[in-house]
């Protein structure tokens, strides 16, 4: 079967004059998809003839097409024909902590590498912190630059998403949370991540616990903090709570002052890796042995957490694959997938040397 132009979702067939059966079901990639057991956007790159799916998965879904009397209207050609492949992130964060935090490069690496694989691009902007991030996802939507943007650290009020929704463009958000408000969004669950390191915690021992976050404006530490409250005490044991910044600095700064403080807690959870080296560089500072004298462990496993000496106990978030996971929804999205929201793959616990029993 040959196509002109890029096919999208909204792509049909019906059973034409030379038909020997009359179908009354129109059909769509997503037949395709739901049929051959793989994702929409494969079968739509299959479709034209772009890499990102192997030539045995290409001829399955055109003999597929052919058996089905699979053409495409002329409508969703000329929509798949005007878009831009590619794909828009503006991150409203200090360019400093991006180029030093493990989740963003290893984020955008998986984004990269699956855009590579289908023949798509991305286009990156790191701005202020002031709403300049606001004007930029205006410009570029009314510029036609993109085709839809991949959204990190969704806060109160977040005024991206309605501006999105009121220029017509499609979007994903990396979230924590899960509300009907028409976009794209994948999900990971705190629920998961929290009982990963307060499982390990508790099974030491530990019973006075302190969690060094990010920043409160972040949906997602709001959850945490909220989930983790709540699992503490069905584990009857205490967690103190103190916001942090993502910055070593920052993360340095408070473990001082837990560890020089009255009562000093057992076990700290810091909310990123550069904040976890910090806690370690300042428990060794101050003489208090790791694990013996406080346990240190992090939200966010990195080649950081695995280097330092004791390596850094962590959480495995995948971000990599969740990279890769938020284009994949976001590229579907754009060619008509109804289905908005997607799970993002699960963490695994990394036990390193740095937790161990309370003394």
């Amino acid at each position: 079967m040959t196509t002109n132009g890029s096919v999208a979702d909204g792509e049909t067939a019906d059973g034409g004059p030379g038909s020997s059966t009359r179908r009354s079901h129109r059909v769509t990639i997503s037949d395709l998809a739901s049929r051959l057991h793989i994702s929409k956007a494969s079968v739509s790159y299959a479709l034209n003839g772009r890499s990102g799916v192997s030539e045995e998965t290409r001829q399955r879904v055109l003999d597929l097409a052919e058996e089905l009397g699979f053409h495409p209207n002329s409508a969703a050609v000329a929509l798949s024909a005007s878009r831009t492949r590619t794909i828009g992130i503006v991150i409203a964060r200090d360019p400093a902590l991006i180029s030093t935090e493990a989740f963003y490069m290893r984020t955008l690496v998986g984004i990269e590498q699956y855009l590579n694989e289908v023949d798509s691009s991305l286009l990156l902007r790191l701005t202020g912190e002031h709403g300049e991030d606001v004007d930029v996802l205006r410009r570029w939507s009314r510029q036609g630059r993109v085709d839809g943007f991949i959204l990190f650290d969704e806060h109160d009020d977040d005024p991206r998403v309605p501006v999105l929704k009121e220029l017509g463009v499609p979007c994903v958000v990396v979230s924590s949370n899960a509300p009907d408000d028409g976009v794209g969004r994948l999900i990971s669950s705190p629920d998961e991540t929290v009982s990963l390191l307060l499982d390990h915690l508790v099974e030491l021992g530990h019973r006075d616990i302190a969690h060094i976050s990010g920043p409160f404006t972040f949906v997602h530490e709001q959850l945490r903090v909220q989930i983790l409250q709540q699992q503490a005490a069905q584990h009857g044991i205490r967690v103190r709570q103190i916001e942090g910044s993502y910055r070593y600095d920052d993360g340095a700064e408070l473990t001082r002052r837990l560890l020089t403080g009255p009562n000093p807690p057992t076990a700290i959870v810091l909310g990123n890796d550069l904040m976890a080296v910090a806690a370690l560089r300042v428990a060794m500072d101050l003489g208090t042995p790791v694990p013996g004298g406080v346990s240190i462990v992090a939200w966010d496993d990195s080649p950081l957490c695995a280097l330092a000496r004791p390596g850094i106990t962590a959480v495995d978030q995948k971000t990599m694959e969740r990279g890769r996971a938020a284009a994949d929804l976001l590229l579907r999205i754009v060619t008509g997938d109804p289905d908005l929201h997607e799970w993002a793959p699960a963490g695994e616990l990394r036990p390193r040397e740095s937790s161990g029993p309370p003394a």
